[in-house]
């Protein structure tokens, strides 16, 4: 893949780290988060390409990356709620 400006590394490295004492609604409100930047991200790339008629196939897998970014750190917390609330139902 093309290494423009790190971005690569960046999107392959990307991580999410929550907050130890966020409850289940704090970690869906972020997952909310990320996913809204990443319906906003391909808003934006579609709005580019009807505007451009075409896009620039360089850039085209890095935005790509980038919003599978957005859309693996939404499910993280979204998965990261779940098992919380599981924790939280355990009997003491």
């Amino acid at each position: 893949m093309n290494n423009v400006f790190g971005e690569p590394w960046i999107i392959r490295h990307t991580s999410y780290f929550s907050d130890p004492a966020a409850g289940p609604d704090e970690l869906l409100n972020d997952a909310t988060e990320w996913l809204h930047y990443a319906y906003n991200s391909l808003k934006l790339l579609a709005e580019l390409v009807d505007e451009r008629g075409s896009i620039d196939a360089h850039r085209l897998p890095i935005m790509l990356d980038g919003i599978a970014a957005f859309v693996e750190m939404g499910t993280r917390c979204a998965t990261q709620a779940h098992l919380r609330m599981q924790w939280q139902q355990q009997p003491a």
